[in-house]
């Protein structure tokens, strides 16, 4: 498909679960040591986390499990002051991880990415993660010096209402001068699917450890990763009768799907 024939303008990511399976074993760690540090009689174990993992946004997150539990956690003490701090060493121990090149790209983002730079389609990460953690993880898996692939990064509390709020992306439409239909998100839950949706974007999910048993009925296409050329076949859990035979999803496949 030529350049000029191109009908994505921009192909925006979510962080987590979505660019790298960052929730399990990145961020509920780093909350566990983040807890430690702090002197809190507190460990999330992975089922706990599937169903913290649920609120968006890492602060939010915290208050509504300490507010669980007011005899444990005293609210004149878990305040928003005291969970800033604590979300922000949960940060600083996220980004040491990532730096130790602990957690990589998903199937496929790496390909994707550099595949869409190069038809000069704008590309954008909107998450709740913090932004020094999104920046971190690209760089340790892109290269500093490919770090200009992005347009611009919406991360952390860039918005009001988190997703499922379509807030996020409708502020990089605003931004940008984009209409929803021409922006594909790619998203790994059903709170992200309902964001891109509410904001008239088409959207794949690509389901992660904590998210493999949501609703995603509303999704365009659901797939088990984005794939590479050589590799597994992947899985097509719903899709275009376009895409049934493809073995990894490309640019000319997101074309397709708009």
């Amino acid at each position: 498909m030529k350049e000029d024939m191109e009908k994505i303008k921009a192909l925006i990511f979510d962080c987590d679960g979505v660019l790298a399976e960052t929730e399990r074993d990145g961020h509920r760690v780093a909350y566990n040591q983040a807890f430690k540090e702090y002197g809190i009689d507190a460990e999330w174990d992975t089922l706990e986390y599937a169903k913290l993992v649920k609120i968006s946004g890492g602060k939010e997150r915290m208050k509504a499990y300490f507010s669980e539990d007011t005899a444990r956690f005293p609210i004149e003490q878990f305040n928003d002051e005291y969970i800033q701090k604590l979300y922000e060493c949960k940060t600083s121990i996220f980004i040491d991880m990532l730096m130790s090149n602990k957690l990589q790209f998903r199937t496929g983002i790496k390909r994707i990415i550099k595949e869409a730079y190069d038809r000069k389609i704008l590309l954008f990460v909107c998450s709740t993660s913090h932004l020094n953690s999104v920046r971190s993880l690209l760089k340790v898996n892109l290269g500093e010096e490919n770090m200009d692939y992005f347009t611009e990064l919406f991360c952390g509390d860039i918005v009001k209402r988190k997703k499922p709020s379509p807030e996020i992306y409708n502020l990089v439409k605003s931004k940008y001068g984009l209409k929803g239909s021409d922006c594909i998100v790619i998203e790994d839950s059903r709170n992200g699917l309902l964001a891109a949706k509410r904001a008239g974007m088409h959207c794949i999910v690509t389901p992660s450890f904590y998210t493999i048993d949501e609703d995603f009925s509303e999704a365009d296409v659901v797939v088990s990763c984005l794939g590479d050329p050589n590799t597994s076949k992947i899985r097509i859990i719903k899709g275009s009768n376009l895409i049934k035979d493809a073995e990894y999803i490309s640019i000319d496949d997101l074309n397709f799907i708009l």
